[in-house]
């Protein structure tokens, strides 16, 4: 099986002309900073980036560290070493260090210093001990998003984006450069939706469909994390009372984005008006059972 993925990307490269290493354009240790202190993410890019292509690698705190070290050595088995880390915090970074000292990585506290106001979504963890909604990786989705659109417009960069628990099995840029050129964004399919945690960016700039699509994901994300009360506002769920759930997850947001481009209007029906309806309906108790634990 690896022989034969090699073989392909092999002759992908030849017929392409797509790299097939991508190193860093000045390779330093220990390069990276603090997102909220100025200046960092320029400073950083060089030891990151490789021309116009970067991965970003969103490594989580400290118990994905040893997922994060085996992507990065498997990115770097298959020649690719242009990476940015982002992490929550320092200490993640210093860990990093320890064992790859020769791979960028930046963090930012602010990100995860916002106070979020009570909803179904943002207090998941807490009333019903649903794991996948810890605040620390509610936080590191939205952020790992804002770093996205700033690499993108801000930066001029295509950028692979990729979740922590990842395996590559070949290189994927001869994919990206050739027969996908044409297209500014690539997700992996998560049947049968499209997956905010692993996708590629290229050839986006400010006022292109794809810039629309980064930048209103974010709103989106933002709107629901900090403004759960305006999901009244949406063209079917004027009902909804508090507590509302109002969804602003990374992925259920990014593919009603897709739906909205496709269609040629704003949509939030699947990602987001789905979901208060299902916890209205479906769930009706907790609504009656934790709106006193939410005020």
């Amino acid at each position: 099986m690896a022989d034969d993925l090699a073989a392909l990307t092999a002759a992908r490269v030849a017929t392409t002309g797509a790299r097939l290493e991508y190193t860093p354009d000045l390779p330093a240790e220990r390069s990276g900073g603090d997102l909220d202190a100025s200046g960092t993410l320029a400073r950083v890019l060089p030891a990151a980036r490789s021309g116009k292509e970067v991965m970003l690698l969103c490594v989580g705190g400290e118990g994905s560290m040893r997922m994060g070290a085996n992507l990065v050595l498997n990115l770097a088995s298959l020649g690719l070493r242009h990476m940015l880390l982002f992490a929550p915090k320092q200490e993640v970074c210093d860990g990093v260090w320890e064992v790859l000292p020769r791979v960028a990585c930046v963090w930012q506290p602010s990100a995860f210093a916002s106070k979020r106001p009570a909803s179904l979504y943002n207090d998941a963890m807490r009333l019903f001990g649903m794991r996948e909604f810890n605040p620390v990786a509610l936080d590191f989705f939205r952020a790992r998003k804002r770093l996205l659109v700033q690499l993108v417009l801000s930066h001029g960069l295509n950028v692979l984006h990729l979740d922590a628990d990842v395996a590559v099995l070949a290189n994927p840029y001869p994919l990206f450069k050739g027969p996908l050129l044409e297209h500014q964004l690539i997700f992996q399919t998560d049947n049968p939706f499209a997956n905010a945690g692993v996708f590629y960016v290229q050839g986006v700039a400010r006022g292109s469909g794809g810039a629309w699509l980064l930048e209103e994901l974010n709103a989106r994300i933002e709107r629901f994390t900090f403004r759960p009360e305006s999901v009244r506002e949406l063209p079917h769920s004027g009902w909804s009372a508090p507590p509302h759930f109002a969804n602003a997850d990374e992925q259920a947001n990014l593919n009603d984005v897709i739906a909205s481009a496709l269609i040629g209007e704003r949509t939030f029906a699947a990602g987001v008006e789905f979901f208060e309806a299902r916890a209205s309906r479906t769930r009706s108790c907790f609504k009656a059972q934790f709106a006193g634990a939410l005020l």
